[in-house]
């Protein structure tokens, strides 16, 4: 009896009778899917595949998928699929490819189908691009004859920032083949020139060829740089392309000249390479960037094409783009959520992983917000919808990645100041240089000025920092620290004192109602209840320990009062929620978290608990400094909390006091962070060197801070300072050497120990290990 399935190479069941026949007789099958991939496979006369391919096949599922219909909808076409002259075409994500006997079973497979034009698989990338007749066949019709040989399909998309990359990637490529073969061909013309082994008519003729060979390496090949500089000059600024347009031209026109007139010497050949070489360091500095892109556009990637909205009876395929405030979607186990929205089914667990950086599973309960891109684990779930397309949590981590990396800090605001100093000296250098060969010592002094323009071209130095910061962003992404502002990485190393929040920062925020107390005429339920009403529009922590509202009491007015409470109007009377703080009979109600004004006359009060967070503890051991509570918590739980982590509070702060306190703290201890989540913190966020927001902050809380904790970890915090300091060392690293090597080179150049095109090459070494050694920081 076989003991493995003749498909997938798994052990088979015991007492299994499933089979399959080809012409080596009958072949056992582990279950009904691998029986009827083989089947599919061998019906269709690819009996083949199973003699060629190198690696067993996966299991295949024994499920259709119903989704694959989805992808005939207009609406979900238009995100993936072009349309021209009455053919579609698509990009086709395959997963389950092992070999190249599967990427010819594809394509065999496929052909088969009327209406299909063509079909490339590239197994290397597991992906195919398709074309096909929309009037002859389906696109889920196609989808399906993939799923039924035992491969998992999917529309393949691409962000606008990829593309882009992409786009200037193919241009690069295009560039390098037209500078690289007719640089080929004018270095072997060059050498018939230099050995002086043509005759005179010959001569001429090679250095009009070489001239027509070369003028496209500069046109085109070089354009980018023209280009560069040419802006550069008309902004009356000057930037790194000026020197190398310079040398570049400066060389080619002497050479044409030389040609024009049958006089002096050419070096067609060393613009050529030249070019050459600088495009293809250039083009090397494109790809590690473009890996550095990937990693926040990956994270779009996953966002799926198709939502199922709710409509009178049953759930209809929408594209996912089309999704709107208020709607309704069900989301399987295993599927992705399309949009953030609030979970309207009971319970529910998630993998917020893409947002936290945390592979732990979240267990969520009606009520709550399930964010875009997380991952619905254990139940099918209904979501109503808050925020879609742009408006995601996931889209606006991405574009505060894209922002961060846009950012100037002041370090590199003065990088980009000495590289503009540096460019100014370069051409004044050279043009001494010129001067003093050609007119003092008596030799020809262009090489030597175009020696030093290459040479001391400060490339290295303008990469050393944007490429330290684009990598280091995006590995604490990884890690669930969002960067908002650059200068927050470059001095969290520095930071020698830190202050939080308490409520929603170093506790969990996850409030529960310990006990309530209310004048006996009134009605403690409804009062509940009424309170539930006005907490829902509010997005501090004490929010959540209050039970969803009913539609019983409609909420008017409903004000923020920040440091004091919310306010609200329902049924005419006005409700205000408050703290200690502002009350006057201090011993009314002691020790309680929120006291309840009716029409301005106390009527109550309630009193709160939560836990600390399991990370502050940690936390407070690992952060050396000075450490500091600043809370506008009235109630001892400050002090508890404060003597469970072993460090410093001050309690019953205004916004205001909190800055005044924190200015204090900075003057004793130097630099200070701070960590905050409400409203509240916004003030004092805004005041300190660095300032954090736990993910479950307000939104002006997000805007003010420079640093984001996305999984609410405060560990990350370490994390950050660790970081920092690795990121300041390999800045430093870059910065060394970046003004190392043009120290060195300089004399070399000036004094003519270096040739034009050995001057390309450093230059263009020195600028890949500056990059190499910031990649380490993406690790």
């Amino acid at each position: 009896m076989q003991t493995q399935c003749f498909h997938c190479g798994e052990p088979n069941p015991p007492n299994n009778d499933l089979f399959i026949e080809n012409n080596q007789g009958k072949q056992a099958v582990c279950c009904i899917g691998c029986q009827a991939v083989a089947n599919s496979i061998l019906e269709g006369g690819f009996s083949q595949y199973y003699q060629f391919r190198e690696v067993k096949a996966d299991k295949a599922s024994q499920t259709e998928n119903t989704q694959d219909t989805a992808y005939d909808e207009e609406s979900v076409q238009a995100e993936f699929v072009e349309f021209a002259q009455g053919q579609a075409t698509a990009d086709l994500t395959i997963e389950n490819m092992h070999c190249a006997a599967c990427a010819w079973l594809i394509e065999k497979r496929l052909l088969k189908i009327s209406g299909l034009k063509s079909i490339s698989v590239n197994l290397v990338q597991s992906r195919a691009k398709i074309s096909w007749d929309p009037a002859q066949v389906r696109l889920s019709s196609i989808f399906a004859a993939i799923r039924h040989i035992g491969y998992l399909p999917a529309p393949f998309k691409i962000s606008d920032v990829e593309a882009n990359y992409k786009k200037i990637n193919r241009q690069y490529l295009k560039q390098l083949v037209v500078s690289g073969l007719f640089t080929m061909q004018v270095m072997m013309m060059a050498f018939a020139l230099y050995f002086g082994v043509l005759e005179q008519g010959f001569n001429q003729y090679f250095r009009w060829l070489s001239l027509l060979l070369t003028t496209p390496v500069v046109f085109y090949s070089g354009l980018g740089m023209l280009n560069s500089a040419y802006k550069s000059l008309k902004n009356k600024s000057l930037n790194m392309d000026v020197p190398v347009v310079f040398a570049i031209l400066g060389t080619y026109l002497a050479s044409c000249y030389a040609t024009f007139t049958s006089s002096g010497e050419v070096y067609f050949e060393s613009v050529s390479m030249f070019v050459f070489l600088l495009l293809l360091s250039r083009y090397l500095e494109h790809l590690v960037r473009a890996k550095s892109v990937n990693v926040s556009t990956n994270m779009l990637k996953i966002l799926p094409l198709i939502a199922y909205k709710k409509a009178t009876a049953d759930f209809q395929p929408i594209s996912a783009n089309l999704l709107q405030t208020d709607d309704i979607v069900m989301v399987k186990i295993g599927e992705v959520v399309p949009a953030d929205g609030i979970l309207i089914s009971d319970t529910a667990s998630f993998d917020e992983s893409i947002i936290t950086g945390e592979s732990t599973q979240q267990i969520k309960q009606a009520g709550q917000t399930v964010f875009a891109g997380t991952l619905v684990t254990d139940n099918q779930v209904l979501i109503k919808i808050t925020a879609a397309g742009k408006a995601t949590t996931l889209s606006q981590i991405a574009q505060r990645q894209t922002l961060v990396s846009n950012n100037k800090s002041k370090l590199a605001t003065a990088a980009d100041k000495v590289a503009k100093d540096a460019t100014l000296g370069i051409l004044i250098l050279s043009a001494l240089t010129f001067i003093i060969w050609e007119f003092i010592i008596g030799e020809s002094g262009l090489w030597y000025a175009v020696a030093v323009l290459v040479a001391t071209c400060p490339c290295a130095l303008s990469l050393a920092l944007p490429t330290a910061l684009s990598a280091s962003t995006n590995n604490l992404k990884r890690h669930g620290i969002l960067i908002n502002n650059s200068h927050a990485l470059e001095s969290a190393e520095k930071i020698s004192a830190y202050c939080f929040d308490k409520t929603g920062t170093i506790t969990t925020g996850a409030f529960k109602i310990k006990q309530f107390e209310f004048k006996s005429d009134i009605n403690s339920q409804q009062m509940l209840a009424q309170i539930a009403a006005i907490e829902a529009y509010s997005n501090h922590p004490i929010a959540s320990a209050f039970s969803t509202p009913s539609s019983e009491f409609g909420v008017d007015d409903f004000t923020i009062i920040p440091g004091s409470g919310i306010s609200a109007k329902i049924q005419n009377d006005l409700i205000e929620l408050t703290s200690l703080r502002h009350i006057q009979q201090k011993d009314l109600y002691p020790e309680a978290n929120i006291y309840v004004l009716k029409n301005k006359q106390i009527v109550g009060a309630i009193w709160l608990e939560d836990e600390i967070r399991s990370s502050a503890y940690d936390t407070m051991t690992q952060l050396k400094g000075y450490k500091c509570i600043l809370s506008g918590d009235p109630s001892h739980r400050v002090k508890q909390v404060a003597q469970q982590l072993d460090i410093n509070y001050q309690e019953n702060l205004t916004p205001d006091e909190k800055v005044q306190k924190l200015i204090q703290i900075r003057k004793q201890y130097g630099r200070v962070a701070m960590v905050g989540d409400g409203v509240n913190d916004a003030i004092v966020l805004a005041e300190a060197d660095i300032s954090i927001a736990m993910n479950n902050a307000s939104e002006i809380s997000k805007l003010k801070s420079d640093v984001i904790l996305l999984n609410n970890n405060l560990t990350k915090i370490v994390t950050l300072k660790r970081h920092s300091g690795r990121l300041n060392q390999i800045i430093k690293q870059n910065f060394v050497w970046a003004i190392g090597y043009n120290t060195l080179v300089l004399p070399l150049a000036v004094s003519g120990y270096l040739t034009p095109w050995i001057a390309v090459l450093g230059m263009s070494v020195s600028s890949l290990i500056v990059v190499t050694n910031s990649l380490r920081l993406i690790k």
